[in-house]
């Protein structure tokens, strides 16, 4: 099977990433006035994206999953730490690892922006058939368990 059959596959995981870092920038822009949000850069939301979505989580997660070099990601957390929005937690598991875990009041700003991505891609699906949307949810759902399975 060749890789050009899976441009289209490639080219909406380009899209919804744009997408994304697209309603975190818009986020940003219009939240100025929130003295959490107006301290951090739209790619410091990403690494909060990050924490969300696998936190409580180690640094070596966050290294995984923002592509940061241990040193960066380390010095991304310190800063997010000293900024008052992750807090620390000793691993019980591992006492020498440190996780790491998003205050709930900024658990609350990544739920607004993840409601203006969703609602992005609301308004993108909105013309689409019954038919359509069903053929979407599976394949979606298809690909989630098969890439679910890569983590295993």
């Amino acid at each position: 099977m060749t890789m050009n059959k899976f441009d289209d596959f490639f080219e909406v995981h380009h899209l919804l990433g744009f997408i994304r870092r697209d309603s975190i920038g818009e986020y940003w822009e219009e939240n100025q006035q929130d003295d959490i949000i107006a301290r951090l850069a739209p790619r410091q939301i990403n690494y909060l994206a990050t924490i969300e979505r696998f936190g409580p989580c180690s640094l070596q997660t966050i290294m995984r999953h923002t592509g940061l070099s241990s040193s960066a990601a380390s010095a991304a957390v310190d800063k997010l730490y000293r900024l008052g929005i992750v807090e620390r937690i000793r691993n019980a598991e591992n006492r020498r690892e440190v996780l790491v875990s998003l205050k709930p009041e900024i658990r609350d700003h990544m739920k607004k922006i993840d409601a203006r991505f969703r609602n992005k891609i609301a308004t993108v699906l909105k013309n689409c058939t019954e038919d359509e949307i069903r053929l979407i949810v599976d394949c979606s759902t298809m690909l989630c368990h098969k890439l679910k399975k890569i983590d295993e």
